[in-house]
């Protein structure tokens, strides 16, 4: 029996941004752990009285689109929200772009110049416009493995900004799994950190699941266009990092599509893959296990 038309990729097919690096949460894969972790972090959040919040994973794990979800999951009504996305900043920067971020506009340094002024804007700010409104500041700040380690002292002292029922402020780090250890030196911060969790990396059944969604999200109609093999190159090139799926899919695709092959097969994958590990394009297994 000839394949339905809406069962093949073809060139007229617009599927690529199924597997494009986005932060479209339309994309976003509730995988059995990513599932997990944004309950546990919505839960840190509205309870508003644990202080600090720790989410790790392996690069391409998906720790910035998880973020990205609970920005928008955590209630603008409830909750003032500021994500912080270059963690290379210093404290006192990291200051001025959290009140730039309240305030809804970029502040100048030349009226806020140091620390102390930055640090009373703050309070002001938590007591006057998110307090008073019944709000809580939560604060995501991405990447922070690559915070020294004064200005984690200096982020987990934020935490004390407190009335007398509640903290006023939440703080979530997000970062490589460097981030534990590099807190494992601080055990000050380390005993502020109320809730963690790591991100794992999807399962074989979780990989199909995935690739599935992205494709359905992209527009896709009709029965997985991947074969038996397929699955498993990819599963087993990919390790199941979501990053290394959508890079392999989204190359694949093109070949699949230039080829005239109307879907994913295991010797499709098999070239995808060869070419990228020839270019240094997937990680070394060894180099940075999981």
């Amino acid at each position: 029996m000839p394949e339905r038309p809406e069962h093949r990729l073809s060139a007229q097919y617009p599927a690529a941004p199924a597997f494009d690096n986005t932060r479209d949460t339309r994309f976003f894969f509730p995988s059995e752990g990513h599932a997990e972790a944004l309950s546990r972090l919505l839960f840190l959040a509205e309870d508003r009285n644990m202080g600090m919040g720790l989410l790790t994973g392996e690069i391409g794990a998906g720790k910035t689109m998880l973020r990205t979800v609970l920005h928008t999951r955590l209630a603008p009504e409830r909750n003032t929200r500021v994500s912080i996305e270059n963690s290379l900043l210093g404290f006192d920067d990291l200051l001025l772009e959290i009140l730039s971020q309240i305030q809804g506009q970029r502040l100048r340094v030349v009226d806020y110049p140091d620390r102390y002024t930055r640090l009373a804007a703050l309070k002001r700010a938590l007591t006057e416009q998110i307090a008073a409104h019944g709000r809580h500041l939560v604060i995501l700040i991405d990447e922070a493995q690559q915070l020294d380690l004064a200005s984690l002292e200096a982020i987990k002292g934020l935490t004390n900004i407190a009335s007398e029922r509640q903290n006023l402020l939440t703080v979530i780090l997000i970062g490589q799994p460097e981030l534990r250890a590099l807190l494992r030196r601080l055990p000050q911060v380390s005993q502020r950190v109320s809730l963690r969790f790591h991100l794992t990396a999807l399962s074989a059944e979780e990989t199909r699941d995935y690739v599935r969604h992205r494709l359905t999200v992209a527009g896709y109609e009709g029965e997985l266009p991947f074969d038996e093999e397929a699955l498993a190159t990819l599963y087993s090139a990919s390790r199941g990092i979501p990053r290394e799926i959508n890079r392999i899919c989204k190359i694949g695709l093109e070949h699949v599509v230039s080829e005239g092959l109307g879907r994913f097969t295991g010797s499709a994958i098999a070239t995808v893959v060869e070419d990228l590990r020839r270019h240094g394009g997937l990680f070394d297994l060894g180099a940075d296990p999981l």
